[in-house]
């Protein structure tokens, strides 16, 4: 009997530290799922923060990618006119060509072609590369009446404006007066 005590209250102890070790869990996984539901809310509310923090940010982009079209298509309806206005004030068509020399310099090519050009080979090429304009040689301009007159408007005198505006004039004379 006394064993039958000493197994009874041990049990007892036993069942006493499991209980409080029941408690304790119980009340850890309450303090958990109330941290978790308060973690939800806030976790629901980030997300719902986000998500309309997203959602502003694509209309943002929406509204930002029409606005670059219709930029883009101003653009190119004002440089379409810029062209034809200098095509007709000037007497040349100009196409610009961008490429990098083989040491990533950025250079421009212009080729103008007169309005008063008598065939396609009428073409002038200038370089343009870090606030510099060079004439570049080809077909039209090695010919030596056009070579004399670069020697003398380009090199001389420094003038492209005049080198051109004496081509459009003699290009002008030859078509009109022949």
């Amino acid at each position: 009997m006394v064993n039958t005590l000493a197994v009874d209250n041990e049990a007892k102890q036993t069942i006493e530290a499991l209980r409080s070790e029941l408690q304790k869990t119980k009340d850890k996984l309450k303090a958990f799922e109330e941290l978790n539901n308060q973690s939800g809310d806030a976790v629901k509310s980030v997300d719902s923060h986000i998500s309309e923090k997203i959602m502003q940010l694509k209309e943002q982009i929406a509204t930002l990618e029409k606005r670059e079209e219709r930029y883009k298509t101003v653009f190119a309806d004002r440089i379409s006119v810029f062209r034809r206005a200098c095509c007709e004030l000037f007497g040349y068509k100009i196409v610009m060509d961008e490429h990098q020399r083989p040491n990533g310099i950025p250079v421009t090519r212009f080729t103008l072609q007169s309005i008063y050009a008598q065939n396609n080979e009428e073409k002038l090429e200038f370089e343009y590369e870090s606030g510099n304009i060079a004439i570049l040689p080809n077909a039209y301009s090695s010919q030596p009446d056009i070579s004399q007159q670069v020697g003398i408007f380009i090199h001389k005198m420094n003038s492209i404006p005049a080198f051109t505006a004496n081509l459009t004039v003699e290009s002008f004379n030859r078509r009109t007066l022949s």
